[in-house]
């Protein structure tokens, strides 16, 4: 249905705000009513001294973004996006950003920017929801987004929806448990799956084991038999993993993101031949379209959904933001 009258107009020269918070870097972005990215800028995170300074140092960087590409309009809505389980009143699970559990990111960051509507999500969610809204999840009836870099994680979307679980913690497969790790789960707990393939867990495991600091990208390049063992390791971890989640859910499509994409040509033939040897219904395993910058994309198209919600509804129920306004 088109758009007529004073909303149409106002809803076009609409400008909003992306924050994709990171443990070391904030990625920052302004974009029109289209899509169209207007202008991009970079933060150090500064993790450790906390969450205020951070996000002071964000709202001054978007009204900059906005003094230089947007004149005279207002940015309309906010999308942010940060790792970890992002609830209204505290962000769970993110060991890179230490001290910002009570951190309640929209209200904080509506209070810093002046800007009423502020939705925010998981990293992982948002770039699961850029892949089904333009990449390579886009037209799927049922896809899984899988993140590969220093953690691991994933996103479900269904008929082009996201999943968020009753908790906001859907996809936090980094703590799914290999056959016979037993015991009560606590908040201390190390996650499973990430100590298996996430990319610092393996460059700490390959530096114990080669006697020199390696990088999981580097150890994924190597070609010397114990290299190669740990890296038949974790992607046999990985494989059976991504079995037992297809199997659940029956995804048409899987796309790979992270940093790990790096070693597509080794991972994603690996990844396949599990999924077509495990699952009756075996799935296209793809790169992710947006490569490291899914995040960012999937906070534009959060706070896009705040100024126009496509039909059905937001792509992203953001319970855990709050949206004001």
């Amino acid at each position: 249905m088109s758009q007529n009258g004073p909303w149409a107009e106002s809803s076009a020269r609409a400008v909003v705000g992306a924050v994709d918070i990171g443990g070391t870097k904030i990625e920052l972005a302004l974009a029109a009513a289209d899509g169209e990215v207007l202008g991009e800028t970079r933060l150090a995170t500064r993790a450790q001294e906390g969450a205020e300074q951070a996000l002071e140092r964000v709202a001054r960087a978007i009204e900059a973004l906005r003094r230089q590409h947007a004149g005279d309009r207002e940015i309309t809505a906010l999308g942010v996006v940060c790792p970890g389980i992002v609830q209204p009143d505290r962000i769970l699970l993110a060991p890179n950003l230490p001290g910002w559990e009570e951190t309640a990111l929209a209200a904080r960051l509506r209070s810093a920017t002046g800007v009423a509507a502020v939705a925010v999500t998981n990293d992982v969610r948002a770039g699961a929801l850029a892949e089904a809204r333009l990449g390579a999840l886009r037209g799927c009836r049922c896809g899984l987004y899988v993140n590969l870099g220093t953690g691991i994680a994933a996103a479900l979307v269904v008929e082009g929806r996201v999943a968020e679980g009753a908790h906001q913690a859907a996809g936090e497969i980094a703590y799914i448990r290999p056959s016979g790790a037993l015991g009560a789960w606590t908040a201390t707990d190390h996650p499973h799956l990430e100590s298996a393939v996430g990319g610092n867990a393996l460059a700490r495991r390959a530096a114990n084991v080669l006697g020199a600091p390696v990088s999981a990208e580097k150890l994924f390049s190597r070609t010397d038999p114990v290299s190669a063992h740990l890296v038949h390791q974790a992607l046999a971890a990985l494989g059976t993993a991504l079995v037992n989640l297809a199997v659940f859910v029956d995804p048409d499509r899987v796309a790979i993101g992270g940093g790990l994409t790096a070693s597509a040509d080794l991972v994603l033939p690996v990844l396949e031949a599990y999924l077509r040897t495990g699952v009756p219904f075996p799935p296209e395993v793809v790169l992710g379209h947006f490569d490291q910058s899914a995040s960012l994309h999937g906070a534009i198209a959060l706070a896009l959904d705040v100024v126009s919600p496509p039909a059905g509804g937001r792509l992203i129920d953001s319970r855990a933001g709050g949206i004001g306004g």
